[in-house]
């Protein structure tokens, strides 16, 4: 049985090692070439998976998303969906938050973290939140929904 052969120093890949890229404020996908559009991809499918019912396989799709790009917003957006699903809202709430601090202008991501807080019981201010999203495109309607079965 051939023994494998140890690569020598001048096999090392070129570029930046993964210390270099974390050093810098990179991420693990960015050090590994996974671009923009993969991770969209990814999200997607994940995505696809909770509108199916199978919030345990968004779950860890999304985990692994999160952990190799833990500087997108939409990733712990969706991950806080997917732990609402799961019926745990307190890694809902922290999942929200990570987003809404990577991106607190970020209309889907204000309505992650207002959905996490109403899961976590802050009423008010997850109201609060929604009242400030109803006259967005894209989420307003959304807003306006759970403003309206929240009641008065």
């Amino acid at each position: 049985m051939p023994h494998a052969v140890p690569p020598r120093a001048d096999d090392a890949p070129e570029g930046p090692t993964l210390a270099d890229v974390l050093a810098r404020g990179g991420t693990l996908a960015e050090a590994h070439g996974i671009t923009r559009e993969m991770g969209e991809v990814i999200a997607g499918l994940a995505e696809g998976e909770l509108e199916a019912g199978r919030a345990e396989a968004a779950r860890a799709i999304l985990e692994g998303l999160v952990a190799t790009n833990h500087l997108d917003p939409g990733a712990w957006a969706l991950l806080s969906r997917a732990h609402r699903r799961l019926g745990q809202p307190l890694a809902a709430r922290l999942c929200a938050e990570v987003g809404a601090r990577l991106a607190p202008a970020d209309p889907p991501v204000r309505l992650a973290r207002a959905e996490a807080l109403l899961a976590c019981g802050e009423r008010e201010t997850g109201r609060a939140e929604l009242a400030l999203l109803e006259g967005d495109e894209q989420v307003g309607a959304r807003a306006r929904a759970l403003l309206a079965a929240l009641g008065p």
